[in-house]
């Protein structure tokens, strides 16, 4: 799964806590979680990269999302484990700092691309 090689490739960052979306059980923060879904437009398949931080850590929540980011999975070509190769593409989707989570974080989204057409 595309999914699990994302949380991997993301594990080498200075977040280790990564895991898709859907965990029962999330682990304590700063932490991530993986998303795929439906682009609407038809370019391929979405993956939202979600990231939380601790409610006073905003400075660092931000310098993940638009630069670390941005240096793991801008353009990085991965591997599942099934031997698909995916290239993730760059969008300039992401949301602001939101609040109100149910484990107190903050957290921001940001979107990637996975261009391809389902056969």
């Amino acid at each position: 799964m595309i999914t699990a090689s994302v949380v991997q490739r993301l594990q080498i960052g200075q977040i280790t806590n990564v895991v898709p979306f859907g965990t029962a059980q999330l682990p304590a923060p700063p932490y991530v979680v993986v998303k795929t879904e439906r682009d609407a437009v038809g370019r391929g398949r979405l993956l939202r990269v979600i990231v939380h931080f601790a409610a006073d850590q905003r400075k660092w929540l931000e310098a993940y999302v638009f630069d670390e980011l941005s240096d793991l999975l801008s353009d990085w070509h991965g591997e599942t484990d099934d031997g698909v190769h995916f290239r993730v593409g760059v969008t300039q989707e992401w949301t602001d700092v939101t609040s109100g989570n149910d484990d107190g974080t903050i957290s921001m989204e940001r979107v990637f691309l996975l261009p391809g057409l389902l056969f």
